[in-house]
């Protein structure tokens, strides 16, 4: 689960990128690539962003163009990654609607100082993020993100239940501890309650995450490489 605020940076340089990936992850932030006007937007599709790094220069659309058409619904910081030298051109971008602009190649201990600047000043919160199989929960947001579909919300049953179950990665929850973890309203109470509701959870999630272990509760484990089985 991430915690770190979440980064876009839309750029059709992908070693720069990646350099920049690795300097910023390794601070904390969940960094998330765009190559193109039309990445970004997909990316915003499935994912919660905290702040955007828009490059002006790139194939297709262009930077002030992605951020004239985008801004009003852009409630993010957008930092203006730029190797444009022509002054018009950089005020046209704070015009538009950047809070800030940094020349290109930025040395990435300045690139990652105006990101905490920008996210200290708009006061944003950490996000937490679980990737699944077939999407991504933002904890933080209390929603589902799934490539080419609208947000979907978590109830607060869901939401305390998954924050539950990323808590304690790789580790087996009992039925008592789950009912204690995330506690569910009258009409659900009792042991077997919290079967019926991880069975709706998993099926809303389209997930095989959540493991069941008869006899000893639930385990939730992460996609990806496979830790070693329960005893």
């Amino acid at each position: 689960m991430s915690r770190g605020a979440s980064i876009a940076m839309v750029d059709d340089e992908p070693d720069l990128l990646d350099a920049y990936a690795e300097y910023l992850g390794d601070l904390g932030y969940d960094v998330a690539l765009a190559g193109s006007a039309a990445e970004f937007e997909a990316l915003l599709a499935r994912r919660q962003v905290d702040l955007v790094v828009l490059d002006i220069m790139m194939p297709g659309e262009d930077g002030l163009s992605l951020l004239r058409r985008l801004r009003s619904d852009l409630s993010m910081p957008v930092l203006v990654m730029t190797a444009v030298t022509d002054s018009v051109e950089r005020v046209l971008g704070l015009e538009l609607g950047a809070d800030d602009l940094i020349a290109k190649p930025a040395e990435p201990q300045e690139l990652a100082a105006r990101i905490a600047g920008l996210l200290r000043r708009a006061g944003a919160r950490p996000r937490e993020l679980v990737a699944l199989e077939h999407g991504t929960v933002d904890l933080t947001a209390a929603r589902l993100l799934r490539l080419g579909q609208a947000p979907e919300p978590l109830r607060p049953g869901e939401l305390m239940l998954l924050r539950a179950f990323a808590a304690n990665p790789n580790r087996i929850l009992g039925r008592e501890e789950l009912i204690a973890l995330a506690p569910a309203d009258s009409r659900e109470a009792g042991d077997r309650a919290i079967d019926m509701r991880i069975a709706r959870l998993r099926a809303k999630l389209r997930t095989e995450a959540i493991v069941t272990l008869r006899g000893r509760g639930y385990m939730f484990v992460p996609p990806g490489p496979k830790p070693g089985g329960p005893d």
